[in-house]
């Protein structure tokens, strides 16, 4: 739900098998499953306590069971990925993460661009070759698109985000 509930807003008791929600409430139930191959835990609330609850529709759009259910990694992926959510907060991360956009754009173009796909050569020494004289190209390209004073390619919109506009 846009602007509801994420599981970041949960308090999970891992010793007491027990998760708190954002409005005081004890789950009342907690279930280690299997979903998709993967070890998850199942959490739900009491339905008395989901319908009455002022943040319901912040909280679930469940018709069918009209309660909430909460599904998570075991303890230690389930912090692991918290902890990785926290620091994508972060300057460090941002910053970081400016550079592998840049780099992103530049393995992009020499896919798209310039078959940087596939190699069309067979041993180290011309795929090396061809991985140089590709970069060079790269770079040539913006020198001349500079040079022509062309705008860079505004970012692509999806033709869902068009119509949404």
């Amino acid at each position: 739900t846009e602007g509801g509930f994420d599981i970041s807003q949960f308090t999970i008791d891992w010793e007491n098998q027990k998760v708190l929600c954002p409005q005081g409430k004890v789950s009342v139930y907690w279930k280690e499953t299997k979903r998709s191959g993967q070890a998850r835990i199942l959490a739900k609330f009491d339905k008395s306590d989901c319908q009455i609850c002022p943040s319901k529709n912040l909280c679930t759009r469940s018709r069918i069971y009209g309660h909430r259910e909460l599904t998570f990694s075991l303890q230690e992926e389930h912090m692991a990925l918290q902890e990785s959510r926290r620091y994508q907060k972060t300057p460090e991360f941002k910053e970081r993460y400016a550079k592998r956009a840049g780099i992103e754009g530049t393995i992009s173009q020499a896919v798209y661009a310039l078959g940087m796909r596939r190699c069309r050569y067979r041993g180290l020494a011309k795929t090396h070759l061809q991985h140089v004289l590709t970069a060079c190209a790269i770079n040539l390209k913006r020198v001349v698109d500079w040079l022509e004073e062309k705008p860079h390619a505004q970012t692509r919109k999806s033709r869902f985000a068009a119509l949404a506009a």
